[in-house]
């Protein structure tokens, strides 16, 4: 499986051996803000601000990620979104 925040694999382990709970999704994406804009955080660290979903790739290419633009961010096993899919995009309303 492909680790959604390189460097730091070991940190996540579910510790149960196989058949239990995997690992909490270890890229979440939060809520869009007012003006749409969702930060993104990668094992408790702000990766930043994304505008578009395709932000997210260059985000996770600056962590090391090698082919950050093929990484599946509809795995929820990888990504927890808040507040909205990878097509929601739009403030919330008023």
């Amino acid at each position: 499986m492909t680790s959604a925040c390189p460097g730091s694999e070991h940190e996540h382990g579910s510790g149960s051996g196989s058949g239990g709970p995997g690992p909490a999704p270890r890229l979440v994406v939060h809520p869009p803000d007012h003006r749409g804009w969702r930060r993104v955080r990668c094992d408790g660290r702000s990766l930043g601000t994304a505008y578009r979903i395709s932000d997210i790739a260059v985000f996770l290419a600056a962590t090391g990620m090698e082919d950050a633009e093929d990484f599946d961010l509809t795995d929820p096993a990888l990504v927890d979104w808040r507040g909205g899919g990878p097509d929601c995009w739009t403030p919330p309303p008023v």
